[in-house]
């Protein structure tokens, strides 16, 4: 577990299968960790103008965890304008829908994943200075 701060929002389709757990439990640990902050998806859904106008103008990285093809939370955030974010689905780390079980290592790789985006943000805006 990391004590740094990360510049992260995270935003997750928790979905009804292995695949939406893992976004649902990556999200989780990264914000009960004190590393992330999450935004409720269903917020958005349901079309609340603070919680979507808060993401338009968000300065922080967004990072977007679908779990299946369906992209169901990249949809809604796109649905009520809201582009500027990362997205990442479970299935690009090799997990399966439907079969690969809940493991800490496929966990803790997504989690190395998300960290590097903050990492690569943090270095993109250093150049620029």
């Amino acid at each position: 577990m990391s004590n740094t701060k990360l510049n992260i929002t995270m935003v997750s389709c928790s979905g009804a299968s292995n695949t939406g757990c893992y976004a649902d439990r990556v999200s989780r640990i990264l914000t009960e960790s004190g590393e992330t902050e999450m935004i409720c998806l269903p917020k958005i859904a349901i079309n609340n103008k603070k919680v979507i106008e808060d993401c338009k103008n968000s300065i922080r990285i967004i990072v977007v965890i679908d779990g299946c093809p369906l992209n169901c939370a990249e949809v809604i955030l796109k649905d009520h304008g809201i582009d500027n974010f990362v997205h990442i689905n479970t299935t690009d780390f090799g997990i399966t829908k439907g079969i690969t079980p809940l493991i800490d290592s496929k966990i803790n790789e997504m989690i190395n994943y998300i960290r590097s985006l903050n990492n690569s943000y943090n270095k993109q805006n250093q150049d620029v200075e």
